[in-house]
This record gives C-alpha cells, sequence and structure tokens, in this order.
C-alpha cells in the first residue's frame, strides 16, 4: 500500500506536536478515517451526524460538541490521551 506510508507520517507529524484547536483534530480525524479506507458518508451514518457537517469538522471550518470528537475518535481509533502533550 504504497499510499499509506504518507497518512501515517502526517498523522506522525500531528501526534509530534500539540493539538491547538479543533481544526487540529478535525485534520487528525480525517487522516485517520482515510488512513483505514471509511468514507465519509459511512462514518457519518455510523456516528449519527450529518455528512455536510463531518465535512466542515474535518476542514476546520466548523466547530461541534467535544462530545461529537470523542465519538469520532473512539470510532477511528484515536486516543487523545495517548497524544503528545507540550
Amino acid at each position: 500500500m504504497a499510499h499509506g506510508r504518507g497518512h501515517d507520517d502526517e498523522l506522525d507529524r500531528l501526534r509530534r506536536r500539540q493539538l491547538l484547536d479543533a481544526s487540529d483534530l478535525g485534520e487528525m480525524i480525517r487522516s485517520r478515517r482515510e488512513r483505514l479506507g471509511i468514507a465519509q458518508l459511512e462514518l457519518a451514518s455510523m456516528a449519527g451526524i450529518d455528512p455536510g457537517n463531518l465535512s466542515k469538522i474535518e476542514r476546520g471550518s466548523r466547530r461541534s460538541h467535544l462530545d461529537t470528537y470523542l465519538k469520532l475518535c473512539g470510532m477511528l481509533g484515536i486516543d487523545l490521551f495517548a497524544e503528545a502533550r507540550p
């Protein structure tokens, strides 16, 4: 899977720095979703959120409730407590 290494590098880069805001978290969610091969529509359906809202969350153009971020991260296997801290 030649495509996968770039996603891994991006996720590693994100892990090495402090999460500063919702757009950083959205980028991490998008990166992991793509790495796992899950379509936006599929993840939105599984999470019970509007696909348009998921798209905006991933782009950082819309903030959501903390429970939505936690649900998405949990579904994608992103452990925020294990991420790099300053």
